[in-house]
């Protein structure tokens, strides 16, 4: 197969799967229990249709600005799908469940501010582009590490490996992971490299849709229970943390 017609091809398949993913989340209602991942999902569609339409029709510049703009709402819209995976799963626990609002809250404060430090600081021509790959770069070790967390946390917190949280979340930490890998190499290789890590990249990613898409096909997805078995030590923690908050 050309290369052409394979780059073209891991750029349209993600937006059909998504298209794909949106109707069935519509037909089943889940937009209301998962409405951030609904949006994230539904914003890949028009991302797709509106950049294929300005790199068909528009100039190289209306190009860069329309994909600076879709990578900014991706980066905050990936952050509000992976609070709500946090919040569903801890949602019988009200402390934690606000002690990881805050969390995220000043994670994205901080992010956006190393953002504008790198961009106001940067000696290259385009300061834009510094601020958004600092940006993108510090999204993706938050989102990595607090997704390793909730993916050692499922089996103690009784939430099944074939429900669709896990799903969104094992689909998210698989795309994050390579991409951490690929910024982490991105410095020591050539143009060649660079390539061939966005070649990975594109895969990667074509994988994680695949992941969203096979846990929302499951025959018989495993239930979120109602009532979360007792954890001691958790709920201690959550005890201590609705005094401290509501003091």
């Amino acid at each position: 197969m050309p290369v052409t017609v394979l780059k073209y091809a891991l750029w349209v398949a993600p937006a059909c799967v998504q298209a794909l993913l949106s109707v069935l989340m519509l037909k089943r209602r889940l937009y209301r229990e998962y409405p951030c991942f609904f949006a994230y999902t539904l914003s890949h569609v028009v991302r797709f249709v509106v950049l294929l339409s300005v790199y068909l029709h528009g100039t190289k510049q209306a190009y860069r600005e329309t994909y600076l703009a879709a990578e900014v709402l991706d980066a905050a819209l990936t952050f509000a799908a992976i609070y709500e995976v946090f919040s569903n799963v801890f949602r019988a626990y009200e402390g934690i469940q606000k002690l990881a609002r805050v969390v995220f809250r000043w994670a994205l404060i901080v992010l956006v501010l190393i953002a504008v430090l790198t961009a106001a600081g940067s000696t290259a021509s385009d300061r834009i582009l510094a601020g958004l790959f600092a940006f993108d770069q510090g999204v993706l070790i938050v989102r990595s590490g607090l997704l390793l967390l909730l993916i050692l946390f499922c089996s103690f917190l009784a939430l099944s490996w074939n429900h669709f949280l896990f799903g969104i979340a094992l689909g998210f930490a698989l795309d994050s992971s390579v991409q951490l890998v690929a910024f982490a190499t991105l410095a020591h290789l050539g143009p060649v490299g660079s390539r061939v890590l966005s070649f990975i990249i594109a895969v990667a990613y074509n994988c994680s849709v695949i992941v969203w898409l096979y846990y929302l096909l499951s025959p018989s997805p495993a239930e979120y229970p109602a009532q979360l078995p007792s954890h001691t030590q958790l709920d201690e923690w959550n005890h201590a943390l609705v005094e401290l908050i509501y003091r």
